[in-house]
């Protein structure tokens, strides 16, 4: 693993953020299947292997929000060598003493170096300082490679929700407890 740095982001780094490319590649799918019977229903995913490797393109933040979510401290930033390659987006839920990873990554040359994996941790102790009990996450169907990522780190899936991002794929969400 990299030496890397873990903490808020500035306002200084948003070129760097914004600059981060968070599309993937996948070679499968998640396809969900609804079955409607008399009072109940029934759902369940299955992961398809796509014919060819897709590449997923990251669908971006506006300049405005992602500035404002900068100054609201909602975005984390992993840092190697003063450059920002990873950031994740945070929202808490206080109703329901959530933190939900809104979105973020690494950028392609550092990734499978554990810098996600050390971002999550710190992920997990800052929902432990604040005595956040449960962490959620989102994510395309498409983006296998993260869901995997997500459930090698004891997170289950949750649910999903039809036509959830702006591209009109499927968000499935995964959470896990905090102790």
């Amino acid at each position: 693993m990299v030496e890397i740095e873990i903490g808020a982001a500035t306002l200084d780094e948003y070129d760097q953020i914004s600059l981060i490319d968070l599309s993937f590649e996948s070679d499968y799918v998640w396809k969900t299947q609804m079955l409607e019977r008399f009072e109940s229903f029934d759902s369940s995913f299955q992961r398809i292997r796509l014919p060819k490797t897709i590449r997923v393109p990251y669908q971006g933040y506006s300049v405005t929000r992602l500035r404002e979510q900068i100054r609201m401290r909602e975005i984390l930033a992993a840092r190697y060598e003063d450059q920002v390659i990873g950031y994740a987006r945070l929202e808490r839920d206080e109703t329901v003493n959530r933190l939900t990873i809104k979105t973020g990554g690494v950028m392609p040359p550092y990734r499978n170096k554990g810098v996600g994996s050390a971002m999550l941790e710190r992920i997990t102790e800052i929902a432990k300082q604040n005595k956040i009990r449960s962490l959620v996450c989102m994510l395309q169907a498409k983006n296998d490679p993260a869901i995997h990522f997500l459930m090698d780190r004891g997170f289950l899936f949750c649910g999903y929700q039809e036509f959830f991002f702006r591209n009109m794929e499927i968000g499935m969400f995964f959470s896990k407890n905090i102790r």
